[in-house]
């Protein structure tokens, strides 16, 4: 017992050693995990090196497997749990190696199959992984070997397999991998409400996993609980830039512009290459904050990395028509047609310009195209609307109005639509 806390004390002073330099890393749920322990079995110690496998902390991740195996020499789980970390590094050959020792030192067991499974699905070869799992499997791990085939099917997109197999992984006992990866295929089935009822289960089953807070927040979107998700999801595994432009999306949509803006450079400054969707968010962010000009050259800087983001187009025509420029707005417009032509947002974009322009005619030609892609738009039937009773086409706007209510109402409310039939009736002769 003594020299059981020794090791796991040297694995606390390890992880802190590592996280001291960045802020985002103290006090998240793996280090009050970790630091909890006050002793731990080799079993234990394998599943926080899982978590910090998760978090990308991988010499955390290697003290602690090394430390399980301190306790009990030649334990498969945490061998394996040294080959993930090459399988993790992409390091192909020194982990089919690994996992030919995992099975070679444990026949009778299912680890070795595992360790290949994973390691096949990790380099795209689904089949062979299939084959492994279905020998873990038959070995009477139905967890680990149904959990793996459910991961092998949901990559390849079949859904409905995977999630069935993900069932029967959970029913055998699996744990919060399964309950992640059944969240993830049913928001692939379409099933959102599913989708975050399975996530959510997943952040309680294991409240120490990046992967179950980062996906809960994603899928749930806006809102202070995806905020929080996502805010854990990167206290767990710092400088995770995918989280920070997740998370600058959330703030986005909650019109919390100034922490959009941090979190969107915070994803900025900690990739390895340039994001024109992140600077899409920042220029965004800056935009919501008033500051065009900086939204402006930032919306130019995703346009010249990717130059088909058709949003960017759209609000660099906004940032244009707000400056009077009506010509650079209308030609970032047509950049943006040129770039998605069959997307109604695009359409409708531009009808309302020519609209605010006074420029009618354009702009119920765009808005019938618009129309066109989607009949039941109502924004585009009220604008429709408005030009009609402005033109003294009052019956017409009527029918425009009476339309945009049996729409989808996106954005909407009936009583500005009704308000506005009142003042179109009453100005009629």
């Amino acid at each position: 017992m003594r020299m059981r806390n020794l090791l796991f004390g040297m694995i606390v002073v390890t992880a802190a050693m590592m996280t001291s330099g960045n802020a985002a890393a103290g006090n998240s749920p793996l280090d009050t995990k970790a630091a909890s322990m006050s002793t731990a079995s080799a079993a234990e110690l394998v599943a926080l090196g899982d978590l910090y496998l998760e978090a990308m902390r991988l010499d955390e991740a290697k003290a602690s497997y090394k430390a399980a195996l301190k306790l009990e020499a030649k334990y498969g789980d945490a061998e394996f749990g040294l080959a993930r970390i090459d399988i993790t590094r992409g390091k192909l050959e020194k982990a089919k190696k690994a996992c030919r020792g995992v099975w070679r030192r444990h026949k009778s067991e299912s680890v070795g199959e595992v360790c290949a499974g994973w390691l096949w699905l990790t380099f795209d070869r689904s089949a062979r992984a299939m084959d492994e799992f279905q020998k873990a499997i038959a070995k009477g791990d139905l967890a680990r070997g149904k959990t793996g085939m459910a991961e092998a099917h949901r990559r390849r997109a079949d859904d409905g397999i995977a999630i069935s197999e993900y069932q029967e992984a959970l029913t055998a006992g699996a744990g919060y991998i399964a309950r992640l990866g059944l969240g993830l295929s049913q928001e692939s089935n379409g099933d959102t409400a599913a989708a975050l009822s399975s996530l959510k289960q997943a952040t309680t089953l294991e409240p120490a996993s990046c992967e179950a807070h980062f996906h809960y927040a994603r899928v749930l979107r806006k809102g202070a609980e995806a905020v929080s998700h996502m805010q854990t999801a990167i206290a767990i595994r710092p400088n995770w830039t995918e989280a920070y432009a997740e998370l600058g999306e959330i703030l986005l949509k909650n019109a919390n512009f100034a922490a959009a803006k941090s979190a969107f450079e915070s994803a900025i400054s900690t990739s390895r290459v340039k994001s024109g969707t992140t600077h899409l968010g920042l220029g965004k962010a800056l935009f919501g904050l008033k500051k065009p000009m900086d939204s402006k050259k930032e919306l130019e800087t995703a346009i010249e990395l990717v130059p088909n983001l058709v949003d960017a187009y759209l609000l660099l025509a906004d940032i244009e028509y707000a400056n009077g420029n009506s010509d650079a707005s209308l030609e970032a417009l047509d950049n943006a047609k040129a770039v998605a032509p069959g997307v109604v947002r695009v359409y409708l974009h531009t009808g309302e310009t020519y609209f605010r322009l006074g420029r009618y005619t354009s702009a119920n030609s765009y808005l019938k195209q618009a129309i066109n892609l989607k009949p039941a738009l109502s924004l585009a039937h009220m604008y429709m609307g408005d030009i009609a009773c402005e033109r003294r086409l009052y019956a017409a706007g009527q029918v425009h109005y009476d339309n945009a209510l049996k729409g989808d109402m996106v954005g909407l409310s009936a009583a500005s639509i009704v308000k506005r039939k009142a003042v179109c009736k009453s100005k009629h002769p």
